[in-house]
């Protein structure tokens, strides 16, 4: 029984992230060639800027394939629920950090 949720759950992922990554695709593509759309794609993913993916997410999910705004939002919930855990994690990590003494 364990192996039959864990692979229902691996397979559940697949299909979010699958919906989640065309959304984003979408809504570049939207505003641009796909060529560019795909550098787009990759340059926040290797910049960093997790804020963003969200938010493209909403825009294809409501704009593109014409879904409810709440349709889209909850497309979008679970990836804004990481990206808001993980800077809170660093800024916490960065006011918790010691002062370092200048000099010697």
């Amino acid at each position: 029984m364990r192996e039959i949720i864990s692979i229902s759950a691996i397979v559940i992922a697949f299909f979010y992230f699958l919906a989640f990554g065309s959304a984003v695709f979408l809504a570049l593509e939207h505003e641009m060639h796909w060529v560019l759309a795909l550098f787009a794609m990759s340059w926040i993913i290797i910049l960093r800027l997790w804020p963003l993916l969200p938010v493209l997410a909403v825009i294809g999910a409501v704009n593109i394939w014409g879904w409810d705004w709440y349709r889209g939002i909850a497309l979008a919930l679970p990836i804004s629920i990481y990206v808001v855990s993980y800077y809170w994690t660093r800024l916490t990590d960065y006011l918790r950090r010691p002062t370092q003494k200048q000099g010697v």
